[in-house]
Formats: C-alpha cells, sequence, structure tokens
C-alpha cells in the first residue's frame, strides 16, 4: 500500500499496498489469446477475474475496476521473484538463480544490495511485512528489519505449517514464526510467537495487517509488503472455506486449493475494509501479484496453469506469466494493460510513486543506475507503451538453461523443465488426474513416453538445444519456430550473452549443522555472524 499525508492533512505522497501470493493458482483460457481464464495458481489460472469457480468477490472486484495486467512476468519459482521485487535486479546478477533459500543454508539475498523497503524509508514512509519473506536469515542482516523493514510479522522460510508454524527441512526441523522490530540501539528485537501454534497463519495476518493500519501514524505515508502464504504448499484450509465449494468442485484437492484462495480473498477484504475506516483508502495504490506459476505433477496442490504450458520451476510461460492487477481510488479503472511488464519493474515504478505520488509529469522519482528494472508508471496509467521491449526469463549455471524474451519471440536454451499442458478437472478430469499422480513419479517416461529417456537422456538431449516461440500469436507455445527463423535466434542469442556476461554464480551452499534449530530452542533462528 501507499498512503500519503502531509502533516497538515494533506495528501502529498501516495500509500502502498503491495500483496502477493505464494504460488499462483493458475487459469485457462476461454476465447482471447491474451486473457486467459482460470486454472492452478493463484497467478494465472485459479483467480476469479479469469472466470474460475473460485469464490473470491473481493479480488474479482478490485481487478475489474482496476487495471489487470496481462503480459505482466515474474521468475520461475519464489526466492528469485522476491529478489528481483527487492532489488529491480535478474536474479542471475544476485546468484538466486537456482533453486530457493534452503532454511539451514548460509546464504541470502546479498548485503550490498539496497532493497525496495530501505528507498521507501527513505522516501518517509513507515514500512512493514507481513507473511513470507524467504530472502535468507543465516544472519540477522539478512533479515527483513535490517534490510528496510520498520516490522516485520511472519515467517522466514517456505512451506511453513499453516498451523504448527514448524517448517522442515530435508535433515531438521524448526517453529517459524515471529514479530521483529528493529530497537533504538539498531539490533533486532526478535519476539518468537508460540502462541501463534494451532491458528491458521493467514488468520493472524490478517489481524496484524489491520492492527498496522489502524495503528498508523497520519503524518506519515504507509508501505504495507503483504506477502501470503495462501495458497502455497501445504495445503491446509479451515473447514468453513472447504464448505464453500460443496456441489461445486468435486476433486478434493483442487476443492482445498480454491478454498485456500477464498481465504485469501477475505484477507484482502478486511485489508481494504480496514484502510477505509482509517480514511487511507482514498490515497491508496494497491498492487497483488503472484510470484509464479502453479506447481504441476506429484508435488501439485490442485494448480493449474492451461492453456499455458508448464509450470512452476519451469521456463515455460505457465511457470512466468503472473496473474497480476493494480487498483486505487486515484485512478480510472475496469482497464487490461497488455504492455510488457516484468517484476524488476517494480522497484522504480513504486519508489516513483513514493516520491510523486500518481503525477507522471513534473516529477522524476528517484534514479538508478544499475537495475534492470523501468519505471512503468506512465505505462500503467496508459500514457505510453511498455518501457521496455525485452527481459531475461533466467540464466541457470547449474541447470545449464537460460531464456530471454524479446519482442514477440522468446528463445529458450537448454532443458526449460516439464512442459505438458494440464486441463482443469472441469474440462478433462482423466487428463488432470494422470498428470497430477504419475507425473511425479516417472516423469520422463510420462511426458516423452519411452523409458531410456532417463534425467540422463534429458540433459544429453538439451544440452544447447535452441527452441523459439512467437508467444504473441503462440502463447501456449505449441509451434518451435527456430529452424525458420534462424536470424532471430542469432540475434537472440547474442542478446543472451549479454546477459549471461553480466551474471554471478548460483550463491546455493550446502546444508550448515550449525543452523539446527535444536541449538536455539526449537526455532529457526539467524546462527551466523557472518555469511
Amino acid at each position: 500500500f501507499f498512503s500519503p499525508y502531509s502533516s497538515d492533512g494533506a495528501p502529498k505522497w501516495t500509500n502502498c499496498c503491495l500483496v502477493s501470493n505464494a504460488t499462483g493458482s493458475g487459469r485457462h483460457a476461454k476465447t482471447t489469446e491474451h486473457c486467459l481464464d482460470a486454472g492452478g495458481r493463484p497467478g494465472m489460472g485459479r483467480c476469479s477475474w479469469h472466470d474460475a469457480p473460485t469464490i473470491a468477490p473481493t479480488l474479482l472486484e478490485l481487478a475489474k475496476t482496476g487495471t489487470i495486467f496481462d503480459r505482466y512476468y515474474v521468475q520461475p519459482i519464489c526466492t528469485p521473484t522476491r529478489g528481483a521485487l527487492m532489488t529491480g535486479k535478474y536474479p542471475s546478477r544476485l546468484g538466486l538463480q537456482h533453486g530457493v533459500i534452503g532454511p539451514d543454508t548460509p546464504y541470502g539475498l546479498p548485503l550490498n544490495e539496497t532493497l525496495l523497503p530501505a528507498y521507501m524509508g527513505k522516501l518517509g514512509y513507515s514500512v512493514h511485512g507481513i507473511g513470507k519473506w524467504h530472502l535468507g536469515h543465516c544472519s540477522w542482516d539478512h533479515t527483513p528489519t535490517k534490510r528496510g523493514f520498520d516490522s516485520f510479522y511472519g515467517y522466514f522460510n517456505g512451506a511453513t505449517d499453516y498451523y504448527t508454524k514448524v517448517m522442515s527441512s530435508i535433515t531438521f526441523s524448526g517453529f517459524d514464526f515471529r514479530h521483529d522490530t528493529m530497537g533504538s540501539d539498531g539490533k533486532v528485537e526478535d519476539k518468537v510467537l508460540w502462541s501463534a501454534n494451532t491458528t491458521y497463519s493467514t488468520f493472524l495476518y490478517t489481524q496484524q495487517a489491520k492492527q498496522v493500519i489502524s495503528n498508523h501514524d497520519k503524518s506519515k505515508p504507509l508501505f504495507l509488503y503483504l506477502p501470503m502464504q495462501n495458497p502455497h504448499f501445504p495445503a491446509e484450509v479451515p473447514s468453513q472455506y472447504y464448505e464453500k465449494y460443496e456441489g461445486v468442485v468435486k476433486d478434493k484437492q483442487r476443492r482445498t486449493l480454491l478454498a485456500m484462495v477464498s481465504a485469501l480473498d477475505d484477507t484482502v477484504k478486511a485489508v481494504v475494509d480496514t484502510l477505509k475506516d482509517t480514511g487511507l483508502w482514498d490515497n491508496t495504490v494497491f498492487i497483488f501479484f503472484s510470484d509464479n506459476g502453479g506447481m504441476l505433477g506429484i508435488f501439485s496442490i490442485g494448480q493449474i496453469n492451461y492453456p499455458l504450458r508448464g509450470g512452476k520451476a519451469t521456463l515455460w510461460e505457465g511457470g512466468i506469466r503472473s496473474s497480476s492487477f493494480i487498483h486505487s481510488p486515484l485512478l480510472k479503472g475496469g482497464n487490461v494493460n497488455s504492455e510488457l511488464m516484468h517484476v524488476t519493474d517494480w522497484l522504480p515504478t513504486i519508489t516513483h510513486i513514493g516520491a510523486c505520488g500518481v503525477e507522471t509529469s513534473n516529477c522524476t522519482g528517484p534514479t538508478f543506475e544499475d537495475i534492470d528494472g523501468v519505471n512503468q508508471w506512465s505505462t500503467i496509467v496508459g500514457e505510453s507503451e511498455s518501457a521496455r521491449s525485452e527481459f531475461l526469463v533466467n540464466y541457470d549455471q547449474t541447470d545449464k538453461n537460460a531464456a530471454i524474451r524479446m519482442g514477440k519471440w522468446k528463445l529458450l536454451q537448454g532443458f526449460p523443465g516439464r512442459g505438458p499442458w494440464v486441463p482443469p478437472p472441469e474440462i478433462n478430469l482423466k487428463k488432470y488426474k494422470e498428470h497430477m499422480s504419475h507425473a511425479g513419479e516417472d516423469p520422463w517416461k510420462f511426458e516423452y513416453g519411452r523409458e531410456t529417456e532417463t534425467p540422463r537422456w534429458i540433459s544429453h538431449h538439451y544440452k544447447n538445444k535452441i527452441q523459439l516461440y512467437d508467444v504473441e500469436s503462440d502463447p501456449y507455445e505449441k509451434h518451435e519456430v527456430s529452424k525458420e527463423n534462424p536470424n532471430i535466434v542469432k540475434m537472440m542469442l547474442e542478446r543472451l550473452q549479454v546477459h549471461k556476461d553480466k551474471a554471478v554464480q548460483p550463491g546455493n551452499k550446502d546444508s550448515d549443522p550449525k543452523g539446527n534449530p535444536k541449538y536455539f530452542g526449537g526455532v529457526w533462528t539467524p546462527w551466523l555472524e557472518t555469511c
């Protein structure tokens, strides 16, 4: 949220509420190529404004009376997306391009990077984070309140249980829920919230968001970062939400997923209502997006990205094309914006709003010399075309793959991940169940049809393999056209190399036994002075 008021009560800045949900639920298309419907991640598919059976009236109303971003892209998985959001840089420049940060691995978002909350604090904002961090906690310097937040309420890792607040790595388990503030001595005041055990975490985030807004000093603008847990794994939801889909969705897995989105919708409603009750809503900009596509295969909890190809942790459109919208009483609504946007664009865009409000003229806002994001505010308000024509999808030296988007073209190098088209059970129950039950057991055989096509075969077969798609005329990536367009391939490979030259090696590290929660009273806690 952005909400700006000067000391005399007159609007000066704009409040901002930035809501990100942890794993999209999917979407499926109706008739158009670009405005796709709902499917299986709260990204492109299981969102009510894409006409899914999701019961999420608040999100639906905000999206339809706001501006829906139809070509908004994120990273294939959560840590890289969060790093890109916070820095305005591609993850390959941060060492975050491969997988996610494990709870006992001694690395995180590099400390030499200034993050979005720190920039907003410099602009005079009260800055609060509620929900999921997942950008490293090996040292206290890596934690949210040391990176610019005045307070942080939530959990450091990923896939924490909604009720017990326990998060388990391959080696260790521990409690992961806290309320941190910054003390006057510059040290983090860490309060582990044992009392949160047994309470559904979404209810706690709702309560905390309402409290932050209600207690906000109106002499300052407010920036609220609300990275919600729903509907990330594990699939857990209170019965009152599950019962909403009685007779609507038969598949139990899908029903649970959609119920988790409905719980998220109630949080959004409570936040909006509290902003209205406190008089902040009329000067607030509300931004919503999913951090990656829905997971497919045996690890899915019912997400669908159909008719997009692939899902979470892949370079296909189903893994990176996100559901997103912006809403504000300050802006004209009822629009669909089909301009190209990327998650790195939020840093320069949000800081522009923070400095200038919703004005696009006579104010330049902060400038950044070495980021990949671009200020898209004039594009968002419909005054210009997108400020970008390309973006790096990802470059991963460990997986030996890469992808880049330039104009209508998308080039893939190496193995981009499994790329099935999985329909929701409402369209094809048999095919849905086949993918969800068998794909994870033997994905190579299931997708490619031969037992010989093992991971080793895939690695060899896809080594340096080039694929090219026109994702404007072929958004579902069904027609590979590299042979027909050798000059385009050559140009894009040259441009891709420019991004590779800027990349650093992945920062991933092995598990550190010193990070075992048993040494910290059973709690996931920073364990190193420096890392």
